[in-house]
């Protein structure tokens, strides 16, 4: 099997995994986004094996899933909010604890990554599952459009940066980072982007002003999150952030720009147009 082939087919299963999840019972979509933090947290702090910080991987990957339940669980009931607050303040307590027993040469460091792992997965996808919009008592999806739409439009920002940029790319859009990025590319992928926002709000009945918004922020901040992974990446000389996805990398070279865009989004989609 080619590697053209492999990409292609792994990256369908992919996306129906995802969109599958999105569609179905809103417990379903919890899992599933569940297992990206589990696999996204295990694979964040093990970048760093080979370099002088030593993030704390088991406790820093425990208090990343109790962060991510109990924010699921504050979206049933918001009674559990308490418990969501409680875990944050409970996170940073243990891993500085814990630091002292371990007698590392950069503890702070140690402490910063560990948390930074957990602002950077699970917090972004708790806000993901508070954007879907479902039944409290069967389940059900009612709205599934906020969240679908981010993962279309990334999809779309990418999927033609990289078709725009390997046939027209000539300028580099940030060679010190990211070498093949190009600035032809990242004007496609936006276009793409902002036109795959106009036709999701035509074909819904949606505000189109809203989605072609979120069309140029999928882009725009989504190739900065990008970016912002390649940045790490480079700092600790890895190519691709793991393997668990045949042809794909790791979870974190699929969900960089997710992570960046969901949090724009969330707050655009409940503060600007509710």
């Amino acid at each position: 099997m080619s590697n053209l082939v492999q990409r292609a087919l792994v990256g369908t299963i992919f996306v129906l995994i995802i969109i599958g999840s999105i569609l179905f019972k809103s417990w379903i979509f919890n899992l599933v986004m569940g297992v990206v933090a589990l696999l996204g947290l295990l694979e964040f702090y093990g970048l760093f094996k080979k370099a002088a910080i030593s993030p704390q991987t088991t406790l820093g990957t425990i208090f990343g899933l109790l962060f991510y339940i109990t924010g699921i669980a504050a979206i049933y009931n918001f009674e559990y909010f308490t418990y969501f607050l409680g875990v944050f303040i409970l996170t940073f307590i243990s891993l500085s604890i814990a630091e002292l027993y371990r007698k590392k040469k950069t503890p702070f460091e140690n402490i910063a990554i560990s948390f930074v792992g957990i602002f950077y997965i699970s917090l972004p996808l708790i806000l993901l599952n508070h954007l879907l919009d479902f039944s409290r008592i069967t389940y059900t999806v009612n709205n599934y459009w906020p969240v679908l739409t981010i993962f279309i439009l990334v999809w779309c920002s990418d999927t033609f940066a990289y078709l725009v940029g390997r046939k027209l790319g000539k300028h580099k859009l940030f060679e010190r980072i990211s070498p093949k990025k190009s600035w032809e590319g990242f004007i496609g992928g936006l276009l793409f982007s902002v036109l795959a926002g106009y036709l999701i709000a035509y074909f819904t009945e949606a505000n189109i002003t809203q989605f072609v918004l979120y069309g140029l922020v999928a882009s725009i901040v989504g190739t900065l999150g990008d970016l912002v992974e390649s940045m790490l990446k480079r700092s600790l000389k890895i190519k691709d952030s793991g393997t668990i996805i045949p042809g794909h990398g790791g979870i974190l070279d699929r969900f960089d720009a997710v992570f960046f865009v969901i949090p724009v989004i969330y707050y655009l989609h409940y503060y600007i147009f509710v």
